[in-house]
């Protein structure tokens, strides 16, 4: 037996193993950085470093006019991260716990001229909640609502010879 292949196979599964812990506490800096706004004042900070690398004589932290102007364009960014914060964490979960819901309403419309397309009859699934039901003559298209969107989850058609 070779004992190099064992110790090379447990070298790759450690740094499998750490390779993946790198990967989620990657993922969790990032939704934490995107939630809280914090994204901005980074690009910002990447911008002053641009400045830095272009000029030479360009202090980010000093006294001069420049640099006065770069901090209080800073300080617009910490305030920007305030924002987006108070939207994603405050804003809008209270939205969807106490926002009106909005209903849909049914509508049974014909078509106005031949050229015009089939409009269909909207209603809400009396069996899924949530879903959002647009049924023409051949057909249902069934949507659901994430996000204030409407999502196209399936079709079902109504006489299974019929696919046009």
């Amino acid at each position: 037996m070779i004992k190099g292949a064992g110790i090379g196979a447990g070298i790759v599964a450690v740094l499998t193993i750490l390779w993946k812990i790198i990967k989620v506490i990657a993922e969790v800096v990032a939704k934490v950085l995107y939630y809280l706004g914090l994204w901005v004042p980074l690009l910002y900070l990447a911008y002053g470093g641009i400045l830095k690398l272009i000029f030479k004589e360009f202090y980010l932290f000093s006294a001069d006019t420049n640099s006065i102007i770069y901090l209080l364009g800073f300080i617009l960014t910490i305030f920007i991260s305030i924002i987006i914060t108070v939207k994603n964490l405050i804003y809008k979960p209270f939205k969807k716990l106490f926002g009106r819901k909005k209903d849909v309403v049914e509508y049974k419309g014909d078509k106005l001229k031949n050229d015009t397309p089939e409009a269909p009859k909207i209603y809400k699934s009396r069996v899924n909640e949530g879903v959002i039901v647009y049924e023409y003559k051949n057909r249902y298209d069934l949507y659901e609502e994430r996000e204030d969107k409407l999502v196209l989850v399936a079709t079902e058609f109504k006489d299974k010879k019929i696919r046009d």
